[in-house]
């Protein structure tokens, strides 16, 4: 649930206590969630416009949600206000609608329309500057990108959003993004670090005694359990969450964990358990609970496969590769080819297998591209020609290796299963020789250009930018404004303190400044305790107004969670460009402005 609580006038103490409640995360039953919201609309004043649109984005987002209908009539909620509130925008009103009817549109399997939208959204959160609306849109993208396969870009929106929601300390919301952040890791293949982080989300859960969000975790890890072939333990966490939903009286849910069972009762060769278990879930599961149907499908599947009934495998099939080509699941689709080609193998069907393993060879081939897609250019760049040419060879003879495989397969019926793996064998290689090389180069660029202590652009980095941005601003007479600023009576505290708490300082202003500047802004740290912020198609106005709401986020940030009694500032010099060739001078204007701020008394911004 995407919210947060703004400056308001009217006072209101049990409207703003029936919010906290919504936004606590804390799981309501549907009644009590109608009567809070009912009770919160009454007792707002008609001039309170700030609790009456909070009023309407916290009914968007607790609507129930369970079918597509009511999932259908919760985008038509958002549809209808987002009509009433198109003006003025950007507004926090529209953001947090469009981000809850995105939301509603993933659950519907419709991803690959909601992307222009909600990329708009985010960008409208940075124009508001509301850093909850980032983290919250950041969260939620990278939550659909992860699901639909694109893994780097949505760990890179997960952490983002990470980082923000513990700089504006709210853990409950930190905790769910973790969560996200560790499914996207089982789904890249990182189980070992997925599970790593679900277990310490699940003790946090417990000694809170969260038992919803106990129960969500328990049921991640069974997955990364299961990824890690860890069957028997994956069949005992399931089992936990199934009857927690037994317990809650939630049939739905516990039909969807007990698919998820049976799939590890097929791996164990527990065939007759795993029918039972599917065909009570297919009792309560219908084709508009569109995930768990497809997977439910594919599993009974397997079961009949295994027991030899292929015809009423190949129906399960069928009913399953529609449901995944319809949620743009292309795993699990590749997984329904795969079985489909030896369905038909079983029944001597030569023809049918053979398409079916070549569509399964095509599906399997666009998804490992889809996967490295947005690596491409950067590998390009970063590989060296002989590296390039590796890879190139590999790919080749896996073609030739692919053809090769389809040829025998169509003379000798022994020789399918060999196909198959020699397929599976060659793209895992491809695919590792390709994530460790990209590790490795990322890893030395970023050695090369970060800033060891507080991760941001170091001083190298954050100048050649600074050239660039100036350039561009040359040619194309948009403003651009630069921030100089550092740390008040630094030495002091590294004197008083010692340096291990000077160092904890200095990362938490850089984490602060960071977490309030745009994608296209940079921040560097250009000397001990001095950082320097470049502002593309920034003013002087503006950035002005930036700096100073930067040095009062600072001074009221706690920092006694650091250090007992410790209190910090900063000052900030602002300049903007005018007519400077080189960034020299722009630099040495920053800095003559950050000097009249220190010697103004500090903890304040002066410009030239």
């Amino acid at each position: 649930m995407s919210t947060i609580a703004y400056a308001n006038s009217i006072e209101n103490k049990r409207a703003d206590e029936i919010y906290q409640l919504f936004d606590s995360g804390k799981f309501l039953p549907d009644d009590e969630v109608s009567e809070l919201l009912q009770e919160y609309k009454n007792s707002l004043a008609s001039n309170d416009t700030v609790r009456q649109q909070l009023h309407i984005r916290l009914t968007c987002w607790s609507l129930p949600s369970d079918t597509t209908e009511q999932m259908t009539a919760a985008i038509a909620y958002a549809d209808e206000y987002l009509k009433i509130y198109a003006q003025p925008s950007p507004s926090l009103i529209q953001v947090d609608l469009q981000l809850c009817k995105t939301w509603y549109l993933h659950n519907l399997g419709q991803n690959s329309s909601l992307f222009e939208a909600l990329d708009r959204a985010i960008d409208n959160a940075y124009l508001l500057e509301d850093p909850r609306l980032i983290a919250d849109g950041r969260s939620i993208r990278g939550s659909i990108l992860s699901y639909m396969g694109n893994f780097s870009a949505a760990l890179e929106d997960l952490i983002t959003a990470q980082n923000l929601y513990e700089t504006l300390n709210i853990p409950y919301w930190a905790n769910v993004n973790l969560s996200e952040l560790a499914n996207s890791y089982r789904r890249f293949g990182d189980a070992t670090t997925a599970l790593k982080y679900q277990l310490i989300l699940e003790q946090y859960y417990v000694d809170n005694q969260q038992k919803f969000a106990a129960n969500r975790t328990n049921n991640e890890i069974a997955m990364s359990l299961e990824e890690l072939g860890r069957f028997q333990e994956a069949i005992v966490r399931y089992q936990k969450t199934y009857e927690f939903w037994l317990n809650e009286k939630e049939y739905i849910f516990a039909a969807d964990t007990s698919i998820s069972m049976g799939g590890n009762l097929i791996n164990l060769n527990r065939l007759d358990e795993a029918k039972l278990v599917l065909e009570q879930a297919e009792k309560q599961i219908k084709s508009d609970n569109n995930g768990n149907y497809s997977y439910m499908n594919l599993y009974l599947a397997q079961v009949h496969s295994k027991l030899n009934n292929n015809a009423q495998a190949l129906e399960y099939i069928q009913k399953a590769e529609k449901a995944f080509i319809y949620s743009e699941n292309a795993r699990g689709l590749n997984q329904a080819l795969r079985l489909k080609s030896e369905v038909y193998q079983a029944l001597a069907q030569w023809p049918e297998a053979y398409q079916s393993l070549s569509a399964y060879v095509d599906s399997h081939e666009a998804l490992d591209k889809q996967t490295m897609s947005d690596r491409k250019s950067e590998m390009q760049t970063r590989f060296d020609t002989h590296k390039i040419q590796t890879e190139n060879d590999l790919l080749v003879q896996r073609d030739k290796d692919k053809e090769q495989q389809l040829q025998i397969m169509q003379r000798n019926e022994n020789m399918q299963i060999i196909i198959i793996i020699l397929v599976a064998i060659i793209l895992i290689i491809v695919s590792i020789f390709a994530y460790k090389q990209l590790m490795r180069k990322q890893l030395f660029r970023r050695l090369a250009l970060t800033d060891e202590l507080t991760k941001l652009s170091n001083r190298r980095d954050t100048y050649s930018q600074g050239q660039h941005f100036l350039k561009v601003a040359q040619l194309s007479g948009k403003p651009f404004s630069i921030i100089s600023f550092d740390a008040d009576h630094f030495k002091r505290v590294n004197d008083q303190l010692g340096h291990d708490i000077g160092d904890k300082v200095l990362v938490k202003l850089a984490s602060i400044c960071a977490s309030m500047m745009r994608d296209t802004d940079v921040v560097g740290r250009v000397g001990g305790e001095e950082f320097l912020v470049l502002l593309p198609n920034i003013d002087k106005t503006k950035a002005i107004e930036i700096a100073e709401r930067l040095i009062e986020t600072i001074a009221h940030y706690d920092w006694q969670q650091i250090a007992p009694n410790l209190a910090q500032t900063v000052s900030a010099g602002v300049a903007s460009y005018s007519s400077e060739v080189e960034l020299s001078p722009l630099l040495l204007k920053a800095d003559k402005a950050l000097y009249s701020a220190k010697a103004a008394g500090r903890n304040c911004v002066k410009s030239e």
